[in-house]
């Protein structure tokens, strides 16, 4: 089992965790699992506001903790339902996202033209609120009437964008959304470039989607000067060879990411009417062949560093992974995924990273990677799995940019800074860090004023 042996002696946010009594600035040192929240705030906390460093976070999608009344609790249960919600208060202070149809459980926002269905959208929003999290919009997917000609080749209507001569009507509508929303702060232009891929060039119409990404920028800014809006959310997922066998510029022995996505992104930065941040997203080797053997965790992470490294040599703006797949879909164990977890984050934080998140906060059937609450849709559900259990004494450590060890075993991170030490053990087996700190697998220590 992962556990955090060395922990924070504080109480984070609202809920009360065993050890809070301690005097500020001393290390509760126990020995096993970090005790979780047993007493949930009485009223919603305060909204955090995210911190310049290094914030963790996730995206909801089709299985959250909805009430069993909403549109997106459908086979829900009340009783997990609050448990989960219990679970999200213990950690305040995330970034949370939500797409406006919440890909496709919500509803279409503006069904008909000048028409519009924000209640299911504004429920989400209030959710997040609730457990002290800070909203996060991503403006995906455009009302059916806004695509002439239906479907782009090779997608869906669901992932067709809005046609050029509707662009300006999406960014009317992702105006009015940002107005109806005055507490929501970010905002980001679609997901994936999904639905601009060309099958004729064989690469992304990114010309198109920054024109789109454009529009909606200015129409935003027009309405909320204070909203901060990012893009192009480009898929950097990477394989063991040259996707479409196009050589890329970024690789290593993690594999190669998209060269289209990598010359999507440039040009976006180089044509974008303006960016208060650059979102984009990831997938390991081992996450998208669902081979648990084909690298050890703490090498495959290491293609999020890769890549900030050379975000970072072409712009200023903070980056934003708004998804970061990590996870085969068998082959790990619960540990193991919990830490892998864990390094990939360290790997952001560590490569100057703003924003690290995942995809899917609830622990799905037939989706591997480990979230933090169990089911709301079984008896006994919305309990904190070991990744939401480990997660408030290891954020401390990746807030303020920590340091990696070099030369630690294969599998084994380990990272520092002014707040502490953080080792991690990704493998199956009994591992020493290079300082000889014997890991337990899928251990995670986190020792703290170290």
């Amino acid at each position: 089992m992962a556990s955090v042996r060395g922990v924070l002696a504080v109480c984070l946010g609202l809920a009360v965790l065993s050890g809070c009594g301690a005097k500020a600035g001393q290390d509760a040192v126990a020995t096993g699992r970090r005790p979780v929240a047993t007493t949930a705030a009485a009223a919603a906390p305060t909204p955090s506001a995210p911190r310049a460093d290094f914030t963790y976070g996730f995206d909801f999608s089709s299985q959250e903790p909805d009430l069993p009344s909403s549109p997106g609790g459908r086979g829900n249960l009340a009783v997990p339902v609050a448990a989960a919600r219990r679970v999200m208060a213990s950690l305040p202070g995330l970034m949370a996202d939500q797409s406006i149809w919440g890909f496709g459980i919500l509803g279409s926002p503006e069904p008909s033209p000048g028409v519009f269905r924000l209640g299911p959208l504004a429920t989400r929003i209030a959710m997040i609120q609730a457990a002290g999290d800070t909203p996060v919009i991503t403006l995906v997917a455009a009302p059916n009437w806004m695509k002439t000609g239906g479907a782009r080749p090779g997608g869906s209507l669901f992932s067709t964008p809005p046609s050029p001569d509707h662009f300006g009507d999406f960014a009317a509508l992702a105006a009015h959304i940002a107005q109806a929303f005055p507490q929501v702060r970010y905002f980001v232009v679609w997901s994936e470039v999904r639905g601009f891929y060309s099958p004729a060039r064989h690469t992304w119409d990114y010309q198109a989607y920054t024109a789109m990404y454009n529009d909606v920028y200015r129409a935003i800014k027009r309405v909320r000067p204070d909203a901060m809006v990012g893009g192009p959310y480009a898929d950097l997922h990477a394989m063991p060879t040259p996707i479409r066998g196009v050589p890329s510029a970024v690789h290593g022995p993690w594999g190669y990411v998209d060269q289209g996505m990598l010359d999507t992104l440039t040009y976006w930065l180089a044509h974008k009417a303006g960016a208060d941040f650059v979102a984009v997203d990831g997938a390991t080797a081992v996450a998208t062949t669902g081979d648990a053997a084909l690298m050890n965790p703490v090498t495959e992470a290491s293609q999020y560093a890769a890549l900030d490294a050379w975000i970072r040599a072409r712009t200023n703006l903070p980056i934003w992974w708004m998804e970061s797949h990590i996870q085969p879909a068998t082959g790990w164990s619960p540990a193991q995924a919990a830490a892998a977890r864990i390094a990939t984050l360290a790997e952001m934080a560590a490569s100057g990273a703003r924003v690290g998140m995942q995809w899917q906060p609830q622990q799905q059937a037939g989706w591997p990677d480990e979230g933090l609450w169990t089911s709301t849709r079984v008896a006994g559900g919305g309990q904190p799995t070991l990744l939401a259990k480990d997660l408030p004494a290891v954020l401390p450590i990746l807030a303020d940019r920590p340091m990696l060890v070099a030369n630690e075993p294969a599998g084994v991170l380990v990272a520092h800074d002014a707040a502490g030490t953080l080792s991690v053990n990704t493998t199956d087996s009994v591992a020493r860090t290079a300082a000889g700190v014997a890991l337990q697998p899928g251990e995670v220590l986190a020792v703290h004023g170290a």
